[in-house]
């Protein structure tokens, strides 16, 4: 159920904090602000991938009543928005990401490229750094990621003193945008319930394809180095499928770099602000309790985005879009406090052996033994990216059940009831490109 929208007019005074740390009122009226906006393309796009010149409306999503966002985050918000032609028709279509966060973050040197605080944006640069690593080592292999199309509408806080109080206060609410490439089939999050509503587990074929797409992406962010810090099953997007390889399913993508980091001194050794990661997802060097890691002395390194992709595909063999085991960090656990994941306690810092899939899956023991290497406590026994990347594409040939070369019936097309399909997973038929448009009604 959508909570109804009640928007309050904005203070930047008050309201200083990222997004998701502000009060529903002023969030409200950010979102009403966004979908009000008169769509832009990118002033700083990226080259080879300039939008349409013409008329952008904002998508209105079918599953929601009235006027509301694709998405909200910690950050900010996101939203579909289409180029429209003549004949009211789908020409284009680019996820837009508006991003609040907060004047302290804003503030930061770390969030901009070269500490040039209101430029390009840090989860601008790290994105394409990936997104180019990818293609250098395999053309095409930046389909693994969403891309990141541009930025712009860079708006500072513009910071003055308060002579009442004697401290810097800013006059205006800091944000700025983001454009991203649009997946039709959603998240692996939706994707899960999707399955485990249906009462069937994802064919093991499936769950490699997704491990070999993570592990490639983990391997393109050793090349700067880069830590995502936030690989979870709503980050891995599902998009168009691939004709060549593994044509069955949607292409998995991971996304949304905003927590991203380059590994430097500062970073490895945590000597930056504690942030809180999502709290079903945390690796233990990055596990937070009480405002201060949970565990001292570790580093952050690349086998820290190996923690993270082995706990999504445990998810997937769960059938569970987050495990249990580590909702303790944000209340009541809902399991025995002797199976929640305690990386502070020696006895409990990984999951039990008989936990990495649901009791009535029997998924290959080769798959089984290497997500469990990837989400050992201690990072030196974890696989490094590549070694990960090498394993799962040796094993890739006799664990898919030929789905990995599986290119459809004699006319190329996949038979409707062909049950190695994913359960619930529509055709790109919500906004489909040629479709007539249904826009947000904010007027």
């Amino acid at each position: 159920m959508v909570r109804p929208r009640h928007p309050t007019p904005l203070y930047p005074g008050l309201d200083r904090r990222a997004y998701g740390g502000l009060r529903h009122g002023a969030q409200d009226k950010l979102i009403d602000r966004f979908l009000r906006w008169t769509f832009r393309r990118p002033p700083r796009a990226k080259p080879g991938r300039a939008l349409h010149e013409g008329e952008w409306l904002p998508m209105q999503p079918d599953y929601n009543q009235g006027e509301q966002p694709l998405g909200e985050g910690g950050m900010g918000i996101v939203h579909l928005w289409c180029y429209i032609d003549n004949n009211n028709r789908i020409r284009d279509r680019v996820i837009v990401k508006q991003v609040h966060p907060g004047v302290f973050s804003w503030e930061r040197k770390d969030m901009w490229r070269d500490g040039e605080v209101g430029g390009e944006p840090r989860e601008h640069m790290l994105s394409n750094k990936v997104y180019e690593n990818l293609e250098a080592s395999t053309a095409g292999h930046g389909k693994f990621m969403t891309e990141c199309l541009g930025y712009g509408s860079i708006r500072d806080p513009n910071l003055n003193i308060d002579w009442t109080t004697g401290l810097m206060a800013p006059s205006a609410i800091a944000g700025y945008k983001l454009y991203f490439e649009y997946c039709p089939f959603g998240d692996l999050r939706n994707a899960i319930i999707r399955q485990s509503n249906a009462g069937e587990f994802f064919h093991e074929g499936f769950i490699w394809m997704v491990f070999e797409a993570l592990a490639e992406c983990a391997v393109a962010m050793t090349k700067d180095p880069i830590v995502h810090m936030d690989i979870t099953t709503s980050n891995v997007l599902l998009s168009n499928n691939d004709p060549q390889r593994f044509k069955i399913w949607p292409t998995p993508k991971l996304s949304d770099f905003g927590s991203a980091r380059i590994i430097n001194s500062s970073t490895a050794r945590r000597r930056g602000p504690v942030e809180a990661m999502h709290p079903y997802f945390t690796p233990p060097e990055l596990g937070v309790m009480r405002g201060d890691w949970e565990v001292d002395g570790l580093k952050v390194s690349h086998r820290t985005n190996v923690w993270q992709i082995g706990l999504v595909i445990t998810c997937m063999m769960r059938l569970e879009f987050y495990l249990p085991e580590t909702d303790w960090r944000t209340g009541p656990s809902s399991i025995h406090p002797n199976d929640e994941l305690h990386f502070h306690d020696p006895n409990q810092r990984e999951l039990h052996p008989h936990s990495f899939q649901h009791a009535n899956c029997n998924y290959s023991p080769n798959l089984l033994a290497l997500v469990r290497q990837c989400m050992r406590y201690d990072p030196a026994r974890r696989p490094s990216p590549r070694a990960l990347l090498q394993r799962i594409q040796a094993r890739i040939p006799g664990s898919c059940g030929g789905m990995d070369t599986y290119t459809g019936d004699r006319n190329g097309s996949i038979p409707w009831n062909k049950t190695e399909k994913l359960r619930g997973l529509k055709k790109d038929n919500e906004w489909p490109l040629g479709d007539d448009a249904e826009v947000v009604d904010v007027f």
